[in-house]
């Protein structure tokens, strides 16, 4: 199966195969396989120039250039497909199929590999409540510059905000098939600002000063500052006793109305196994959409690689989307299985209970696929 893909991809990625095969580079039956495509991608052929463009804008440098202010140009697609069946407790059922991502990318490296240009664009985003025009798919428009090693500073519209742990997770991060709760609710969101993100041996954190608006909506109601920090205190030590990680982040701005969110988080891997943990409240917040609402919620989420390929995971998830009603809640369990294709691909299946204090309890199958090249 891996081997089809990669050749699918090879063939459209590489539409003057003929022409190399029979002029320049003698594309063998054997260098249409794995071990070439990963060579090409990882920059090990000795003569990269003997390599299709089109072919090398996909690889980890990208197409290289010399005596040139461009460093590199180096093209992305991201893809995210999801299946979902849901049952609410035999009085109705659903099916659902949605691209959630259909992105491709660009970057454009210069200043000796140091600034970045990046533009990524989502033409499948569809937020309920937006428009979902043109400036609302854009999902990453920055200029980055590199102080550091360790410090980088940028200016635009990057990543998600930090926010949150698990709500500012990328798609290729994330070990289920949805974020927790408080992820989806409180994080997930993109805003245009300045943003110092740093990574040292025992800490790491990413700090900004952004618009309030997200996915520029709307420009102009506000400001918001949002930041997290995260301490490595095992990083010395971490071959043998685990990598630990302990943070906590904090948003506080103006959107329509005033809000601020904070959590706490706890990560622990050894080996195969994985733990995480965090808990987040929220006095009004400012996500996918904005509240003035109390919320607050945690979840615990465990994983183990049975082999570098397949991994079984499990979640239990608690929401109060309001602490204001007392008995206003949903609890998730979640169980998953998750297999590695390659590197850059992964299909996962969770299965998920929901559990509702004021309406009918549901049950959900659902299925991703996800890839990166």
């Amino acid at each position: 199966m891996k081997k089809i893909l990669f050749l699918l991809l090879f063939i459209v990625l590489n539409p003057s195969v003929n022409c190399y095969a029979i002029e320049e580079v003698e594309l063998e039956r054997e260098k249409l396989n794995l071990d070439y495509l990963s060579d090409v991608y990882y920059g090990k052929i000795e003569n990269i120039d003997k390599v299709s463009p089109i072919l090398r804008l996909f690889s980890e440098k990208g197409y290289e250039f010399e005596n040139s202010p461009i460093n590199s140009v180096k093209l992305y697609f991201l893809y995210d497909s999801q299946f979902s069946f849901t049952s609410m407790n035999h009085y109705s059922t659903h099916f659902r199929h949605d691209f959630t991502t259909i992105e491709p990318m660009i970057s454009i490296k210069f200043n000796e590999g140091r600034s970045e240009i990046m533009f990524d664009y989502n033409l499948a985003r569809n937020l309920e409540g937006y428009s979902n025009s043109f400036t609302e798919k854009i999902s990453e428009f920055y200029i980055s510059h590199k102080i550091t090693e360790q410090q980088t500073i940028l200016i635009g519209q990057g990543g998600r905000l930090p926010n949150s742990f698990d709500g500012s997770r990328g798609t290729m991060e994330r070990e289920m098939v949805l974020k927790s709760q408080l992820g989806r609710t409180f994080g997930e969101v993109r805003s245009v600002g300045l943003r110092n993100i740093a990574n040292y041996k025992y800490i790491e954190y990413d700090i900004g000063l952004y618009d309030s608006t997200r996915y520029m909506k709307d420009f102009g109601n506000g400001f918001d500052f949002t930041g997290h920090i995260m301490l490595k205190p095992f990083s010395n030590i971490k071959e043998k006793a685990g990598n630990l990680k302990i943070g906590t982040s904090y948003s506080i701005g103006k959107n329509n109305i005033s809000y601020n969110t904070y959590s706490l988080f706890l990560g622990y891997d050894y080996n195969r196994l994985h733990f995480h943990t965090e808990y987040a409240s929220a006095d009004g917040y400012n996500g996918i959409f904005e509240s003035k609402d109390n919320a607050d919620g945690f979840y615990f989420l465990i994983s183990y690689d049975i082999t570098p390929k397949v991994s079984i995971l499990g979640r239990y998830d608690y929401f109060t989307p309001n602490r204001k009603f007392l008995n206003s809640y949903c609890q998730e369990y979640t169980a998953g299985i998750t297999y590695k294709l390659f590197k850059n691909m992964k299909i996962m299946l969770n299965y998920v209970n929901r559990n509702y204090s004021n309406r009918h309890d549901s049950n959900m199958i659902l299925f991703a696929t996800r890839f990166i090249i």
